[in-house]
């Protein structure tokens, strides 16, 4: 196995190395020991201080919290794309979008929610911030609405961007489905 392949490519292997989590990510090795340093949360497992090991699935799950992880490179963890339509907005495709109830520490953890994917990087214009409300539909749940949440849209400056909306707890509602609208009228 080449260091390119990294570890999403071979989900059989359980340990990987700073450079290969580097790869997956899209950037060197020195980012990758920059972010452990500045965020914490990917602790070693083997190797040696100058060479630390880490679990595969920890490493792509810190990855992900950190919004580093593109989801076009994210084979293991593939989900249908949700749709988001922003109040007095455009309606713009989340591919490998995730709800966090609580949020992620790093983006405030209990009393907050977060959703987080990754959008095309020539979305329409007209996305509200920093603040906005929005309709979230996701292929497996209903569909809710937030109020007042914090919009971050992060430029990967690559094949996609990262989108991250996080709000307090009890800004989201969970809305009727269309069987259960139609339902309800007969």
């Amino acid at each position: 196995m080449s260091r390119q392949d990294g570890p999403v490519n071979h989900p059989d292997r359980d340990e990987v190395n700073l450079s290969q989590v580097a790869a997956v990510a899209g950037v060197g090795r020195a980012a990758v020991v920059c972010w452990r340093r500045r965020y914490g949360g990917l602790d070693a497992t083997g190797g040696t201080n100058e060479s630390p090991t880490f679990p595969r699935t920890a490493a792509v799950q810190w990855l992900r919290a950190l919004g580093r992880l593109p989801a076009l490179v994210d084979e293991t963890h593939r989900r249908p794309p949700a749709t988001v339509t922003f109040a007095g907005g455009p309606t713009i495709t989340v591919y490998g979008p995730e709800l966090f109830s609580p949020a992620l520490p790093a983006s405030g953890g209990p009393g907050y929610e977060e959703f987080m994917g990754y959008i095309e990087p020539d979305r329409p214009d007209g996305i509200p911030w920093p603040t906005a409300e929005v309709r979230i539909e996701q292929p497996g749940s209903a569909p809710y609405e937030v109020t007042d949440a914090d919009v971050d849209i992060s430029d990967w400056g690559g094949r996609v961007d990262f989108l991250k909306l996080i709000w307090r707890d009890g800004r989201r509602r969970v809305l009727p489905t269309t069987t259960e609208l139609t339902e309800a009228q007969a």
